[in-house]
């Protein structure tokens, strides 16, 4: 997603320093948030002149939306690998929930500046849009392949489903209620609500 330009420094020394300033746009962006993230404070963070910066991208806004997208594709990739083999309904969407929650607990912030923000920052960005969609498509492919009755609009009900796990979070932590509960709860409450069991 990152523009790279034809005068930057040789390919070894472009990926390690775009991973730089990646990892210091992740930091910050989760840290600060967007508006009070510099591209100067990325740069200084990565350990890079502040022009180095724009070798890799055009602006901050540029910045965000690839942060945002490197975040979920390790959380749909986590997601993927974990549903890999699993059959059972019940159990897919234990695996959804559990990836879900560990990817926040492991991430703080993470999960509310890579997939609710990007809408936010860029709202007449199209790929913003996009990334705001794809977990919510990935939800919408494994209630593609349940066998039920009802006529859904999968990718309506898949982000439901991803809101609800986010305020799901919310309430067990300031209820004190344990992972496995509230990964119990949901799954099941998701699986019968949708007749798949």
């Amino acid at each position: 997603m990152s523009t790279l330009s034809l005068e930057s420094p040789a390919p070894n020394t472009r990926i390690t320093t775009l991973e730089k300033l990646r990892g210091a746009a992740r930091a910050l962006f989760v840290e600060l948030g967007y508006q009070d993230t510099r591209p100067q404070d990325i740069a200084r963070r990565a350990g890079v002149a502040n022009g180095t910066f724009y070798l890799h991208f055009s602006d901050k806004q540029q910045a965000f939306l690839d942060f945002a997208e490197q975040a979920q594709n390790e959380l749909i990739e986590v997601t993927e690998q974990r549903l890999a083999g699993v059959t059972s309904h019940r159990e897919r969407w234990k695996v959804i929930c559990t990836a879900v929650i560990d990817f926040g607990a492991n991430h703080p912030g993470l999960l509310q500046a890579a997939f609710l923000d990007p809408v936010f920052v860029a709202p007449r960005d199209d790929s913003a849009w996009r990334m705001y969609d794809r977990f919510g498509h990935l939800l919408s492919q494994v209630l593609a392949e349940e066998s039920t009755s009802v006529d859904y609009d999968f990718e309506l009900i898949s982000h439901g489903i991803c809101g609800m796990l986010r305020h799901a979070m919310i309430y067990a932590v300031r209820s004190d209620i344990s992972q496995d509960q509230l990964i119990e709860n949901m799954s099941t409450f998701i699986d019968r609500g949708l007749k798949t069991s």
